[in-house]
């Protein structure tokens, strides 16, 4: 039997065409601009850059994505409305159903798209500007650090929710 895919309808193929389009460009640009500076292609790059370049991305997608502080841009592309809910005010933000502001909104929301993105401007700025091995090294640490919690959260939500399984079949096992 085949496997069928359902999704709501949208009509956002050609908004997300030109967007891959204009990321394409981009990246045209930044290997001429490599290119016209060097005068040639890098062929290697120490490992601890690339790792630094790996951490870096990391850290800007998850600050682009998923950060408090860039909420406000995110928001930038919804449509926001304030309500009263049991004594509190609350905001819902609805997605546009279309349009350029539509797709940025995806775009923003999804960390393998804004990866790309980040990848590219960390590595454009690396081979191209002195002064963004600094800023790459902040953005690495900062990336570093975010991984680690992100890992010390992994342990001790598995750790409790081992607790939980425990606690949950001795009462079974009591019953």
């Amino acid at each position: 039997m085949p496997h069928t895919t359902h999704r709501p309808k949208e009509d956002q193929n050609a908004w997300n065409f030109a967007l891959s389009v204009f990321f394409a460009g981009v990246f045209g640009y930044v290997l001429w601009a490599m290119w016209g500076r060097a005068g040639d292609f890098p062929h290697t790059i120490p490992l601890f850059d690339a790792l630094l370049l790996a951490l870096a991305a990391f850290r800007i997608t998850r600050l682009v994505v998923y950060d408090k502080i860039t909420r406000w841009f995110r928001e930038l592309f919804v449509q926001k409305r304030e309500y009263e809910k049991d004594g509190a005010t609350w905001v819902e933000l609805v997605p546009l159903r279309g349009g350029l502001r539509r797709t940025v909104h995806d775009l923003l929301g999804c960390p393998w798209c804004i990866g790309f993105w980040s990848a590219l401007v960390v590595t454009f700025c690396y081979f191209i500007f002195l002064w963004a091995w600094f800023v790459i090294l902040f953005l690495a640490v900062a990336g570093a650090g975010s991984f680690f919690q992100i890992l010390a959260n992994l342990i001790g939500w598995t750790a409790e929710n081992g607790k939980l399984d425990a606690h949950r079949k001795e009462r079974e096992a009591g019953k």
